[in-house]
């Protein structure tokens, strides 16, 4: 089995017009033959968090899911595995093995743990940090470099303190990765949301019920997949640069400055374990352009990628900067930074028309999802045209209807899923535009200035009117 391969590639716009204060980068990080190593699988740990509070009773289908669905998670086990069953409720408890340490997978274990699974009984209330506590203190008993959680519910927080859930996840961040989802109709998706954006994983609504067990599996198979342990971006700033925030944007857009950490002179971005995959990040520098000369390339700051050992995987990326008076070149933003956001502004309409929504303003939720149906065809995001596709109907003039009887939990899928975004962007670094004839377009949002073709401000990122005046 060869080693992993690892490549970092860069896309931006080095051109900044004196009034610019910011530099943006669209990062491409690409893991491949990652597969399990001559010296065998990493040591893996997987715990299935099930919610058991009362609701999860009614109706039955929803008990007898989650527990075929545990049932079908600790089958797709392999051997060596540890795992465990926690029934979660305004408290939590290890009910598979019955004490810790976690128990190893094998044949045995694995049809004790299902038996373990169908004994799981509603009753109680419903307090996650307990359920990301017990889970943190389990895997700590562990040798395991691969640490991964699954997380069902069907309620709200109500049995939790305030402030407790987030004090959980601060203890929690970057000790596992959990990948949250929430069955029926009555749980708040925000918490599922904080909870996968900490702890590095995925939250969604659960569609159909019959459809948890599949998703459980895969879940866990994905985890198991993982056999990096240990990737993470390193950057350097200059003396007239610092970090704004960097993010995950692709395969999901998750905030990840706060989970920075200082590393020589530096910044590191721990971006947990890996498969073979691809995921791209939007790094923002704060630069201050009176600093920089002009027409010369003056370095802002440099990534370089580190797996495992605190050997760089590749050469270190620079971030360039050239000052230039020339609105043809510094106006134009870098295709796959526009992609990005583009993506962000796709998800601020999914959401305000959710928020519209549920304060009852129906003109502002079609008007808001109107604008989301336009952005995801032009990003060419079919997950969420399909999510909003279970919410409205598009007319012939491009206008949109909300559909009678809209259920929560899709609703709650189509919020979960605009952190969702689409690949379709070349890595290739940007090549200088071509300047183009008439007056430059001004933002109405920013008042930055653009070429006259440009179809987004290159400043805020917001898309030019069809047919507007310059």
């Amino acid at each position: 089995m060869p080693d992993p391969s690892f490549a970092l590639q860069l896309s931006q716009n080095k051109y900044l017009a004196p009034s610019d204060d910011r530099m943006d980068v669209v990062l491409t990080v690409r893991v491949g033959d990652a597969g399990v190593p001559a010296a065998g699988p990493p040591p893996t740990a997987e715990l299935l968090l099930v919610d058991c509070s009362s609701s999860m009773d009614w109706p039955p289908t929803k008990i007898e899911a989650a527990r075929h669905a545990c049932r079908a998670a600790i089958g797709s086990l392999r051997d060596g595995v540890l795992f465990g069953v926690v029934e979660c409720t305004g408290r939590a408890r290890l009910v598979y093995p019955a004490e810790p340490p976690l128990a190893v997978a094998s044949e045995r274990t694995r049809h004790e743990a299902k038996a373990a699974a169908s004994e799981l009984i509603a009753g109680g209330g419903t307090a996650m940090s307990t359920w990301l506590d017990l889970a943190r203190n389990l895997f700590e008993k562990t040798t395991a470099d691969i640490r991964h959680a699954v997380l069902l519910t069907d309620g709200k927080n109500e049995s939790d303190r305030t402030g407790a859930l987030e004090a959980a996840l601060d203890r929690c961040r970057g000790r596992f990765a959990c990948d949250a989802r929430g069955i029926g109709d009555d749980w708040e998706p925000r918490d599922l949301q904080r909870i996968a954006s900490v702890l590095r994983g995925s939250a969604d609504a659960v569609l159909e019920d019959a459809e948890l067990a599949g998703d459980f599996r895969r879940l866990v198979e994905r985890a198991m997949g993982r056999t990096v342990p240990d990737v993470r971006l390193r950057m350097t700033t200059l003396p007239y640069t610092r970090l704004r925030f960097v993010k995950q944007v692709f395969p999901t857009e998750v905030d990840l400055t706060a989970q920075c950490h200082a590393a020589g002179s530096g910044l590191e971005l721990p971006t947990g374990a890996w498969g073979d995959e691809l995921r791209e990040y939007h790094l923002c520098l704060d630069v201050e352009t009176e600093q920089l000369t002009r027409y010369e390339d003056r370095l802002l700051g440099t990534v370089t990628l580190f797996a495992g050992a605190d050997v760089a995987a590749g050469e270190p990326q620079a971030v360039v900067g050239y000052l230039t008076d020339d609105l043809a070149l510094s106006s134009v933003p870098d295709d796959n930074v526009a992609r990005v956001t583009g993506q962000a502004e796709l998800g601020r309409a999914v959401r305000a028309g959710w928020d519209a929504f549920e304060r009852d303003d129906r003109v502002a939720a079609a008007r808001e999802w109107g604008t989301a149906v336009r952005l995801a065809t032009e990003l060419g995001n079919a997950e969420i045209l399909k999510r909003l596709g279970r919410l409205i109907d598009v007319r012939e003039d491009g206008t949109v209807a909300i559909k009678d009887g809209v259920r929560p939990r899709d609703g709650f899928s189509l919020v979960l899923g605009s952190t969702i975004s689409a690949y379709t962007g070349s890595a290739e670094p940007a090549t200088a535009p071509a300047e183009a004839a008439g007056a430059p377009r001004e933002c109405v949002h920013c008042g930055h200035k653009a070429r006259p073709t440009a179809k987004r401000c290159g400043h805020c990122g917001k898309p030019f009117e069809a047919g507007a005046p310059s």
